[in-house]
């Protein structure tokens, strides 16, 4: 399994070699080539992005016929069982949600921002895997990667009402939080999910953010793959042993 997310420069944003955004990275041909040298440079043979709408759409993908990179419609999701295809979301504030197969059956790659969350994205990344591939939540880890902190996250009345707050004033709201109970109440062992404490608009590393830099922001790409040639854990009988 391979797992990461992209780098950025101090000062660099929207249309800089480290922007991976598909409407913000600059010309196409100059965004393929970032994510056709991102899965070179991971030992994938291919990559596949999806052009987000902040919804919960989630697709199932393979390797692009002849490798290289694909930029698949639209949707906010991405899994597959296949090795060697490198699975990418953008984010500069919404939440990367890495989900992962403790036995490397297959993964799951969700880009989550409020209104994925509150549309249930988690839900339906997890259901799906399980009906695709006979996989359930107490086989899976899942991870949140860098975001914006609750700390940072101030949102208005039309966010609240959808996670059913209190909207009569402005407040804060932590999505990685959120999401962690959705993954527990989903069945996912609480000792499996995991969150990053980075924030995307306070650091401690610099990442892009649109709350920070509004249209001047570009987008990191998250990424998860199932590496060439490791092999696929076999499915126990005793669940006690699997998951340990």
């Amino acid at each position: 399994m391979l797992a990461g997310i992209t780098a950025v420069r101090a000062g660099e944003g929207a249309g800089s070699e480290s922007d991976f955004g598909l409407t913000t990275g600059g010309l196409s041909r100059d965004v393929t080539r970032r994510y056709e040298m991102l899965s070179g440079a991971t030992g994938m043979h291919s990559s596949v992005v999806a052009r987000q709408v902040h919804g919960i759409r989630v697709v199932e993908v393979g390797s692009p016929p002849g490798g290289g990179s694909r930029v698949e419609g639209e949707a906010d999701g991405l899994m597959t069982s296949e090795k060697g295809v490198l699975l990418a979301v953008t984010a500069a504030d919404c939440v990367p949600v890495f989900v992962v197969d403790v036995a490397g059956r297959c993964i799951a790659l969700l880009h989550a921002g409020w209104r994925g969350v509150a549309g249930g994205i988690l839900e339906v990344g997890l259901s799906l895997l399980e009906r695709r591939f006979g996989v359930g939540p107490a086989d899976l880890a899942v991870y949140f990667g860098p975001s914006i902190c609750g700390s940072c996250y101030e949102v208005g009345a039309d966010v609240l009402r959808a996670f059913r707050r209190d909207a009569s004033r402005p407040a804060r709201l932590d999505l990685r939080a959120e999401l962690l109970l959705r993954a527990v109440g989903a069945g996912v062992a609480p000792n499996r999910v995991l969150r990053s404490e980075w924030c995307t608009r306070c650091g401690p590393e610099h990442l892009h953010s649109h709350r920070a830099r509004g249209s001047e922001a570009g987008r990191m790409a998250a990424f998860l793959g199932l590496v060439p040639g490791t092999p696929t854990r076999p499915r126990s009988t005793n669940r006690g042993r699997e998951l340990r």
